[in-house]
C-alpha cells in the first residue's frame, strides 16, 4: 500500500505516541478498543472502550484524538462473525501461486459474488498424509475500509488479521495445549486449541446462542453433556489424528453471568481442569475482562499479521 507525500511527511515529523499499542476488533454491531501503555518497562493493559460500529470511522477518529492516541501502533482484527474461515487441500503449485490457486477453491466453497480478500496460515502439525491449509476470506471492500479508516483516525497501522489468531497471543506461553472457549454476546462459541501460542485446531460452535438466558439448572439439562461432548471430541481428534500430548485445560470467557458453575459441571464431565480465561498481561486492577475485549487485547499485542 502506497501513501501520498503530503501523508508521509505528516507522519515523518508528527509527535511519537505515549502508548505501546492499540487494538481493534471490528464486529458486526460494534467495535472494541484496548489501549497498552509501557509503565516503568512493562507493557500494560490501559484502558479498553466498545463504540457502535455505525458511522465507525469517525467514531474512531474522535476516539483517538480524544485520548491522544495519534500515530500509535494499531493492530485490527475481525471477529469471527465477520470472515469464512476453510481448510482446504494444499495446492500442489509453488509457493508464490498458492493464493491464486486458494481463490478458485474459496470460490467453489463459498459461492460468493463478493471480491474476497484471501490470506492462509498453516498450522504447527498436520494429520497424517494430509497436507491443509487455514485459509481466510473477507471481503476485500471491508479490508479497504477499514485499512482506510485506521489511516484517517491517525493510527499508525501495521496488521489486520482475525480472532482466532489474536487471542493466541494472550495465553501463557507453554509447552502444554489448552482449550481457549470464547464467546461474544449472542455470538457463536469460538473453540481454540493453542500450543506454544500457536493455533493447532479451531472449530465454530453453533447452537449456544442463546446461553446467556439459561439459569444454572437449565445449563444441566442438555447443554452441559453438549458442549462437554463438542470439547472431548476436539480433544479427541487433537491427540489421534495430530499425535499430540493431551490438553492440559480449558479456559472459558463465555456470554453467561453464570461461567464459574458452567466451568464446574464440564469439569465433572471431560475430567480436565476448567478455568476462566485471564489475559497474560498486566492490567489496571479495576478494568473487568470480558469476552468482547480479548480480540482487541490480542491485537493489541499482535506480531503477526495475516491479512493486509
Amino acid at each position: 500500500m502506497q501513501i501520498g507525500w503530503r501523508e508521509f511527511i505528516k507522519r515523518r515529523f508528527s509527535k511519537a505516541s505515549k502508548f505501546h499499542s492499540v487494538g481493534i476488533e471490528i464486529g458486526v454491531d460494534e467495535f472494541h478498543v484496548s489501549t497498552l501503555q509501557k509503565i516503568k518497562g512493562e507493557i500494560s493493559w490501559v484502558k479498553q472502550d466498545t463504540l457502535p460500529i455505525e458511522s465507525w470511522q469517525s467514531s474512531l477518529k474522535t476516539y483517538v484524538d480524544k485520548n491522544s492516541l495519534s500515530n500509535t501502533q494499531c493492530n485490527v482484527a475481525f471477529s469471527i462473525s465477520k470472515y469464512q474461515m476453510l481448510q482446504l487441500d494444499r495446492p500442489d503449485v509453488e509457493e508464490g501461486e498458492l493464493l491464486q490457486a486458494l481463490q478458485w477453491s474459496v470460490k467453489e466453497q463459498l459461492f460468493s459474488d463478493d471480491e474476497l480478500a484471501i490470506d492462509y496460515f498453516d498450522t504447527p502439525t498436520e494429520a497424517a498424509n494430509l497436507k491443509k491449509l487455514n485459509v481466510v476470506a473477507i471481503s476485500k471492500q471491508e479490508v479497504k475500509e477499514v485499512r482506510n479508516g485506521v489511516l484517517k483516525a491517525g493510527l499508525a497501522l501495521n496488521i489486520i488479521g482475525i480472532e482466532e489468531l489474536a487471542t493466541c497471543n494472550l495465553v501463557v506461553p507453554s509447552d502444554d495445549a489448552i482449550i481457549t472457549l470464547k464467546q461474544e454476546e449472542g455470538g457463536q462459541l469460538s473453540l481454540n486449541i493453542v500450543k506454544r501460542n500457536e493455533l493447532y485446531f479451531s472449530r465454530r460452535l453453533r447452537g449456544y446462542e442463546n446461553l446467556a438466558n439459561f439459569s444454572p439448572e437449565e445449563l444441566k439439562m442438555g447443554v452441559v453433556d453438549n458442549l462437554s461432548l463438542e470439547i472431548q471430541r476436539s480433544m479427541d481428534y487433537f491427540e489421534s489424528q495430530l499425535r499430540q500430548a493431551p490438553v492440559k485445560k480449558v479456559y472459558l470467557s463465555l456470554d453467561t453471568i453464570h461461567q464459574d458453575a458452567l466451568a464446574e459441571f464440564i469439569k465433572e464431565v471431560i475430567f480436565v481442569s476448567v478455568e476462566s480465561f485471564i489475559p497474560n498481561i498486566s492490567k489496571n486492577t479495576e478494568m473487568p475482562i470480558a469476552p468482547s475485549s480479548l480480540a482487541s487485547l490480542g491485537a493489541a499485542v499482535d506480531n503477526a499479521s495475516l491479512i493486509g
